[in-house]
């Protein structure tokens, strides 16, 4: 910012430069208007100065005359140029006003540029110099959009980032400003970061294909449109968003995957769930991710056998998850019910005893994944305690029971 400090040209040479040709003015009150606003500016009262902006963008009379934009961009100039001096002077400075400024000299900029086409446009040669003038101020734009999203100022953020794209394409500025597309599309997934933090979710869409041209965010800009779908209700766009997250960097999908195998499970699409985690694992077998995704699965779908293998490999590579070992020790516990419910009890049948016997089997080998899950998780009785309950009574393991009872 320091080697954009500009001297004080503000009345003597801004006004006539700025004001173009053709002023609407002859009214003594719209002069009155106007000489209390040249009052402002030459007192530096710009809290003043732009309630007067205020009041005159409201008044038909007055907002389509270019000499009023004028005295607005005078204004903001000066107030810009107060706080770069300071910087330059190495004195406390205020940085968001100076933004802030900056962005209201492109803001009223075209807003005569607009009005004074309207009437009689001004000549090549001093609409190319009042361009000039203006490119500085339009590239600072993104660095204010910069200093508001480090500060969590997000509604700043995105008017910064918003102007940035949206006036790189404005006619006053053409030929005189190239923007690179990467730095385009940084600013669109700024603009969009914003958006979402200030929870205005319809408004992360609207620059989304120029922010997925972001390479180095893609993963974020489509975790942006993900969760805004999810906030919107669309439940379409928002599992299309997850699996285009996953289609598009399956190596760093945790994100969309874990949101994936979620809803499947919460819509109890167990079949699209196991299809997905049998896609990932083919391709990374030792995920611990995709291994546990795919135990719920098979769990949740009373495939038993095959869930106990899946966890095993999972318990191989991570023998400490207590989940896996509760879904394993489970598998096993339900197992033994499955069984059990297919017997007849008949106590002197040599063949009822033995069947007991293999579901005591199945039973003993819940227990120690079961044990271990309850030492993991003490606090997790609903998933424990009934299952143990059934298991030392069975196996007549007293002194557990007591323990358990306790």
């Amino acid at each position: 910012m320091k080697k954009r400090f500009l001297y004080s040209i503000i009345l003597s040479v801004m006004l006539p430069f700025l004001g173009g040709v053709g002023s609407l003015c002859a009214d003594a009150a719209i002069r009155k208007e106007y000489k209390n606003m040249k009052e402002y500016i030459k007192t530096s009262n710009y809290a003043k100065g732009r309630e007067q902006i205020a009041k005159c963008l409201a008044d038909t009379t007055i907002n389509a005359d270019p000499e009023f934009y004028s005295l607005a961009i005078a204004l903001e100039t000066k107030a810009n140029d107060a706080e770069n001096m300071k910087l330059y002077l190495n004195q406390k400075y205020d940085t968001a006003s100076f933004f802030n400024s900056n962005s209201k000299i492109v803001e009223y900029s075209l807003m005569q540029d607009k009005v004074q086409n309207a009437l009689a446009p001004l000549p090549d040669a001093k609409r190319k110099k009042k361009a000039a003038t203006l490119v500085p101020y339009y590239q600072n734009l993104y660095n204010g959009g910069v200093f508001f999203i480090k500060h969590k100022q997000w509604a700043d953020a995105d008017r910064m980032f918003s102007m940035y794209i949206d006036t790189s394409s404005h006619p006053l500025l053409e030929g005189h400003v190239t923007v690179p597309m990467s730095k385009m599309a940084r600013a669109a997934f700024w603009s969009m970061t914003a958006c979402y933090e200030s929870k205005k979710y319809d408004a992360v869409f609207k620059y989304h294909d120029l922010a997925e041209a972001d390479t180095a965010n893609i993963n974020y800009v489509l975790q942006y449109e993900a969760l805004a779908y999810e906030q919107l209700k669309d439940t379409a766009n928002y599992v299309g968003k997850l699996k285009e997250g996953i289609a598009k960097n399956p190596t760093a999908a945790e994100f969309f995957f874990s949101r994936l195998t979620d809803y499947y499970n919460s819509v109890q699409d167990y079949r699209a769930a196991y299809m997905l985690n049998d896609s990932l694992l083919r391709t990374d077998s030792i995920s611990t991710l995709y291994l546990y995704a795919q135990t719920i699965v098979l769990f949740n779908m009373k495939e038993y056998d095959k869930c106990i293998s899946n966890t095993e490999n999972l318990l191989h590579i991570n023998p400490d998850n207590a989940d896996a070992n509760c879904y394993l020790g489970l598998c096993w516990y339900n197992k033994g019910l499955d069984y059990d419910a297919t017997l007849i009890p008949d106590p002197t049948s040599k063949t009822y005893k033995e069947n007991k016997r293999k579901v005591n089997q199945m039973f003993e080998k819940a227990m120690p994944f079961l044990e271990k899950f309850r030492a993991a998780r003490p606090d997790d009785k609903e998933r424990w305690q009934a299952p143990l309950y059934r298991i030392y009574f069975s196996l007549n393991l007293s002194e557990k029971l007591k323990d358990l009872e306790k």
